[in-house]
């Protein structure tokens, strides 16, 4: 197989049109079709099908993108160290990070790393745990964020556990309590995170502990969407502190909620490969800044 063609079916696919994707490699429209064309007859299977003047990617070809996905981004890597070293740049520090910590925190963390190395550059993604911890265990980032558990053995870890609190609106009852626990929220509208995630099933075994009704109103994938929920008026959350201390703090309160619910979360590393001088002051400032936001919970 030549690299080419496959570059040209995963920029396709990762930017949604021939154009956009033609942009993204340098080249031109017809070159992507080409190198389209030559994939499809080389692996003899139908990867696009055309649907109202758009190629729509078929089931066989997002079966591709997923297997080449870290073969072409490891690629980019490459070629982005080789650019550095032209330009006598210091190198590029490669960060990965849950949605929790991306809003704020991070963005926090990688700007001030920025201000004292202005010769790196810095490239940040917000991926799903499991996909962190593969792009940290394949060499694609160098240091990641990830909620627990941690499933790869390559891979060295600190363990970092962080305070929930429940966030309500402003104008609920449940304002004038100073503590709130679930007996206070039988039957009350809850947001929940969703069903897989650690949050959900501590808050549904806690309430089931109680004999207290759940009464699950929404529920979505990040703290920042519940929060913004609770906002609205809908319901109550429980919310983690990167969320609470990077928002405005408008249109509802913060109680404690008790039994304590803890978000787990671990900033990973590979055991075995080298960190680079650049990764491991960077990984010691963010675990500083982690382990006293979880001090402070």
């Amino acid at each position: 197989m030549r690299f080419r063609p496959l570059q040209a079916l995963h920029s396709v696919i990762e930017t949604g049109t021939v154009t956009a994707a033609a942009q993204s490699l340098g080249i031109s429209q017809p070159a992507v079709s080409n190198l389209l064309s030559q994939l499809q007859d080389q692996t003899r299977l139908i990867l696009f099908e055309r649907e109202r003047g758009r190629l729509v990617p078929t089931p066989e070809a997002k079966v591709l993108y997923r297997e080449i996905d870290t073969v072409v981004r490891g690629m980019n890597q490459v070629n982005l160290a080789i650019a550095n070293l032209q330009n006598q740049r210091v190198g590029t520090l490669k960060v990965v990070c849950t949605h929790a910590v991306s809003f704020g925190f991070m963005t926090e963390s990688v700007s001030d790393f920025i201000k004292e190395n202005p010769n790196v550059d810095v490239t940040f993604q917000t991926r799903y745990s499991q996909n962190i911890q593969q792009w940290v265990a394949s060499g694609l980032a160098e240091i990641g964020i990830s909620e627990l558990p941690i499933v790869d053995d390559s891979l060295g870890w600190k363990h970092i556990r962080f305070l929930c609190q429940l966030a309500i609106p402003e104008d609920s009852p449940l304002t004038s309590l100073k503590v709130i626990t679930p007996k206070d929220l039988d039957n009350v509208p809850f947001i929940a995170m969703g069903e897989d995630h650690m949050i959900n099933s501590r808050t549904r075994e806690l309430f089931l502990k109680s004999n207290s009704r759940l009464r699950i109103k929404c529920q979505s994938h990040l703290f920042r969407s519940l929060l913004e929920f609770v906002k609205s008026g809908i319901g109550v959350s429980l919310i983690d502190p990167f969320t609470l201390t990077h928002d405005d703090g408008k249109g509802y309160v913060v109680r404690p909620f008790k039994p304590d619910i803890y978000l787990d979360l671990a900033l990973i590393k590979h055991k075995t490969r080298a960190t680079s001088s650049l990764g491991q002051v960077f990984y010691n400032q963010v675990l500083d800044k982690m382990v006293a936001i979880s001090n402070n919970n």
